[in-house]
């Protein structure tokens, strides 16, 4: 006899990947099986049961002990104060009246499908061993050729509960398979672009560094946790580092920048000027190496006032040897003189 199900009962079967799917209370019979493995929450008494058929395999088992923060993470509402796991065949009469079945009524629908495996049950339970332990040790495709092999013997005894768990199993493995794949891929890459990397940075050449690392992600970052990869997350941390550490140099590059600034400001001096044009080729090949635009707006600057003070110098001379022509034509010689002295004087810019 089954008797009513208590009220707002929430019921979840757990999954080969660790995650778990709600199912329909009026689908529970068909789900209290061999090989699943059960969770329900009672909202009234905040309590979780975690209910393990008779022949679930340990590649499900070893979900259970995350089972109650994965619970708690997807539905934050559900506070769990207590969580019990029982074994198939030892439930206690609480957990059967809440769940609203009569012990007897559960345990022959166990039975029955006990029955209908006993024929094949040795070699189910032989591969379903093998599949399980190559499942667990990442050899995918050995478990799901064994897997396959248990669906088309669940088929032969119309054992549909044992072929819906082999199907699900083969899914959980292909998908695995693929991660595994991808995750091999992303390790070589990394590997390659790791020593390339090295490379560019050992010869100062930063930006290239960093576009490496940059189509890396744009590849990768969007599909998979990089952070969860070692040799990504190694990689990740070498731009960071190297980022960071151009910055350390760049804001005190910045700081001679504006001290210079502040020293010479626009002197026409010659030896200011000349130690001005060699700054600027300084840090022109500075900049190059430094990852932002700071530097070269700054440089630029300094450049456009470098050129102003040159141009005006220019000026100043050129109008100053028109005049000394001038006086030279009007025969003012002395008074030429004293130009040329001065145009001199302009540029040596009192070296005494």
């Amino acid at each position: 006899m089954i008797v009513e199900m208590s009220s707002n009962i929430k019921i979840f079967r757990l999954d080969y990947s660790g995650s778990f799917e709600e199912i329909a209370p009026e689908n529970l019979l068909n789900n209290l099986t061999l090989f699943n493995v059960l969770i329900f929450y009672i909202p009234d008494l905040k309590r979780m049961y975690v209910w393990m058929g008779k022949k679930a395999v340990q590649s499900l088992k070893r979900h259970i002990p995350q089972i109650r923060g994965s619970i708690s993470r997807t539905y934050p509402e559900l506070k769990i104060l207590r969580n019990i796991t029982i074994e198939s065949g030892l439930e206690p009469p609480e957990f059967l009246n809440i769940i609203g079945f009569e012990e007897e009524i559960l345990k022959s629908n166990i039975k029955k499908l006990e029955v209908r495996l006993l024929p094949v049950l040795s070699e189910i339970s032989r591969l379903k061993e093998k599949s399980d332990k190559f499942f667990i040790a990442n050899n995918y495709g050995e478990a799901i050729e064994l897997a396959q092999k248990i669906v088309n013997l669940a088929r032969d005894i119309k054992d549909d509960s044992l072929e819906q768990d082999q199907i699900n199993f083969i899914n959980e493995a292909h998908i695995r398979a693929r991660a595994s794949e991808m995750l091999n891929e992303i390790e070589m890459v990394c590997r390659e672009k790791t020593k390339k990397f090295n490379q560019l940075v050992e010869a100062e050449k930063y930006e290239e560094a960093r576009i490496i690392v940059k189509e890396f992600k744009q590849k990768y970052a969007d599909k998979y946790n990089l952070s969860s990869i070692p040799l990504a997350q190694q990689l990740l941390l070498k731009e960071e580092n190297m980022v960071y550490r151009l910055k350390i140099e760049q804001d005190r590059f910045l700081k001679d920048i504006d001290n210079f600034f502040e020293k010479f400001g626009e002197s026409t001096n010659l030896i200011v000027l000349k130690g001005t044009k060699k700054f600027l080729a300084t840090i022109h090949k500075s900049s190059l190496k430094y990852l932002d635009n700071k530097i070269k707006d700054k440089m630029n600057l300094l450049k456009s006032k470098y050129l102003s003070v040159i141009n005006d110098l220019c000026n100043d001379l050129s109008n100053l040897s028109d005049s000394a022509l001038e006086c030279i034509e009007k025969g003012e010689f002395p008074k030429a003189l004293r130009i040329y002295e001065e145009i001199v004087q302009n540029l040596e810019l009192n070296n005494s």
